[in-house]
């Protein structure tokens, strides 16, 4: 590992592995991961389905009723907060729970399940049907956020995390639908604010995709400001 990393603290990627643990879980959170499932169940189901248009009217005024009983407020960042929180030791475990990727409280995550290592990040997942890119296999966009987000956790080594500036992927082969995959992430180098990682993606012992990544180091105040952007476009708009 280069010399430049330091040890992994809460705030890290132990943070992103935590989320995915039912331990300590609130019982808010507990629901919203139980709905984020059915939701997920439901949407993998509903692709490619052949249940008849009148049964198909019912669920969808069934999911309207639904839809109806939560409470409907102006769209806002779900990270406000985030930064205070790391600052000051705090819980930031929630947040990761609504990750597109790898939050179980997301309906729209696979999810990612991730696995720290002494010096890599694995990430496990198995993509359903609604995320079919060509016959078969996984979406090329989905392939490449998956890496954005293993990579994201492996550049937590560096001691300096940061934001995504660059990432490169090299498809070798289609990635499959249906089948377990293991996305392997690890920290390179760090150069300044810069720091580099790299990864690949097996499904069956086979590589399908390498990526390299490049992350630019920032503040955690960056977070506030950027929840507190979107909030007043939010304000400017409604």
């Amino acid at each position: 590992m280069d010399p430049t990393s330091r040890p992994l603290d809460m705030s890290g990627p132990s943070a992103r592995v935590l989320a995915q643990t039912d331990d300590g879980v609130s019982p808010r959170r507990t629901a919203l991961r139980r709905i984020a499932a059915a939701n997920r169940a439901l949407i993998e189901d509903m692709v490619g389905t052949e249940v008849p248009p009148e049964d198909l009217d019912r669920v969808a005024s069934e999911l309207e009723a639904i839809g109806a009983r939560f409470r409907h407020d102006r769209p806002r960042s779900i990270y406000e907060g985030m930064a205070e929180a790391a600052m000051s030791g705090g819980d930031i475990e929630p947040f990761f729970d609504h990750s597109p990727l790898i939050g179980l409280a997301n309906p729209l995550a696979p999810p990612i399940a991730i696995e720290l290592g002494a010096d890599v990040v694995t990430g496990r997942v198995t993509f359903g049907s609604v995320y079919e890119g060509p016959p078969g296999c996984v979406h090329g966009g989905f392939v490449a956020a998956a890496f954005d987000e293993v990579l994201g956790s492996a550049q937590t080594f560096s001691g300096a995390p940061g934001m995504t500036a660059r990432l490169t992927v090299n498809y070798r082969k289609p990635t499959p639908l249906h089948a377990p995959l293991v996305i392997e992430g690890r920290f390179d180098r760090r150069e300044g604010r810069k720091v580099f990682t790299s990864g690949r993606i097996l499904a069956d012992g086979h590589v399908t995709a390498e990526a390299e990544g490049l992350f630019v180091s920032i503040d955690v105040t960056k977070f506030r400001e950027l929840a507190a952007g979107f909030n007043r476009r939010v304000a400017d708009e409604s």
